[in-house]
């Protein structure tokens, strides 16, 4: 994709006199490996190429795509784009010279064989299943991604950026007299398998496969209004989805989040700063610079309590009057862009973990967060808990099972007691607007002093 057809294809898009347009191309290949009943089930490949073009003006945007590169089709496609928009006076553009932004993994997935990847599949599910006769069953896969993209638009910008995607999955199966359990582990990042430096693999699934046979004893509990202890990583879900998504400018603008008019407002605990980070080094949400061709930044939203900022994209700042702040997002080139997270985590406090356990009397321990809903609109939300303990008299005692955590954005942000010193992020997806994408979630373990916990009689 040259400069010269680059250029021609935005000069046709501002034929109507769009204020903006930009052309996205990319090019991408994932693979996933799968192990299930000791056994390589598959090897799954995907390659995508394809080409994105957006026109915005005024306060609206237009989009389409195509997989058909014939120079002749593109601006045909263009073109049909353009009977959607306004005609005025049109306007051309010259492009400045490509900007590289792309970088490299020290051991690229094409470089590490695939002999090694099997191997390794075949030791996760050995060391599971060595560990415990209770297992009965082990998935485990690889996750590779690799994205090379450019990024032309209307301000003359022409940049090329990518993405490197590994994850390692693993779900461990116990069963005994008839109860079955599971628990999932996982690790990924924005590095080649150079990330197998950063973990065992050995202790990662040995403490997976314990909690999994520990599940088989997990007990039924009441519930109520309780104080809970939310354990670090992977925990954040709540306030990424609780909270992360009503401050993304594609709810803010207009006006669908509850935190739209809450700007320099202290909306949570004075524990509570809340930052979305996409410049971390190898980190699984991170990029150099975001799917508009800016570059990503460390944006704190809430700071000691008070909200300090939203993520803002191209399309939502000017009815915002606020700044670009690196946020553009997408799945790939079928999507437009829109303000997303990136590596969103709560920072660090100086309370200790063991004080957080001690201060209540009775309560729970959420050791891993699973899947659930909120309603942007009012910042309602429902979550299920997948792996949780019950404390009792400043103790941790036995696993429960079927708990759930029920409650407010707002609510849980003003009661977010206390913060520890032990932050861990973790890899996951969202969905949103412009598709699934990679991010990080993460947390230090922290003490919420009230939530209403849902249980079983």
């Amino acid at each position: 994709m040259n400069k010269e057809l680059l250029t021609n294809y935005l000069n046709v898009a501002l034929e109507t006199g769009a204020d903006f347009a930009e052309i996205y191309y990319e090019k991408t290949k994932n693979t996933i490996f799968r192990l299930n009943d000791s056994k390589l089930d598959s090897i799954d490949t995907n390659d995508e190429e394809g080409l994105g073009i957006r026109v915005i003006k005024k306060d609206e945007s237009y989009y389409t795509s195509t997989t058909n590169f014939d120079p002749e089709n593109i601006e045909k496609t263009i073109r049909r784009l353009l009977k959607n928009i306004p005609v005025e006076k049109g306007r051309k553009v010259v492009l400045n010279e490509l900007v590289d932004k792309r970088r490299k993994a020290q051991i690229p997935h094409a470089s590490f064989p695939a002999s090694a990847k099997k191997e390794l599949l075949y030791k996760i599910d050995k060391i599971a299943r060595e560990q415990a006769k209770e297992v009965v069953q082990v998935s485990t896969g690889i996750v590779e991604s690799d994205k090379e993209f450019i990024i032309a638009n209307s301000d003359s910008l022409l940049i090329t950026g990518n993405s490197i995607l590994t994850r390692i999955v693993a779900t461990i199966f116990t069963e005994k007299n008839g109860t079955k359990a599971h628990e999932f582990v996982d690790y990924g990042k924005g590095l080649g398998y150079e990330l197998l430096d950063e973990i065992s693999i050995e202790d990662m699934i040995e403490k997976t496969t314990k909690t999994a046979v520990d599940k088989l004893a997990a007990k039924d509990f009441k519930g109520g209004e309780l104080p809970v202890v939310i354990a670090p990583g992977f925990g954040a879900v709540i306030f990424h989805e609780a909270c992360g998504h009503g401050l993304e400018a594609t709810s803010v603008a207009p006006h669908l989040s509850v935190f739209s008019d809450d700007l320099g407002k202290k909306i949570a605990s004075p524990k509570v700063t809340l930052i979305d980070d996409g410049t971390i080094e190898g980190a699984w949400g991170s990029s150099i610079i975001d799917d508009e061709g800016n570059p990503t930044q460390k944006n704190i939203l809430i700071e000691n309590g008070i909200l300090k900022s939203y993520l803002v994209d191209h399309f939502n700042s000017k009815e915002m009057k606020q700044k670009i702040n690196g946020c553009g997002r997408r799945q790939d080139y079928h999507y437009s862009t829109t303000s997303r997270m990136s590596n969103t985590y709560l920072a660090p406090g100086t309370d200790k973990v063991e004080d957080m356990i001690k201060s209540i009397k009775l309560g729970v321990y959420c050791e891993r967060m699973s899947g659930g809903s909120v309603n942007p609109s009012t910042g309602d939300f429902n979550f299920a808990v997948d792996t949780a303990r019950l404390i009792k008299d400043g103790k941790l005692k036995e696993l429960l099972k079927g708990i759930t955590l029920i409650g407010n954005s707002k609510e849980i942000l003003k009661n977010v007691e206390m913060v520890s010193d032990d932050l861990k992020i973790s890899a996951g997806y969202c969905g949103s607007k412009s598709g699934t994408i990679p991010v990080t979630i993460g947390q230090p373990t922290i003490k919420v002093s009230k939530i209403i916990v849902g249980g079983k009689e």
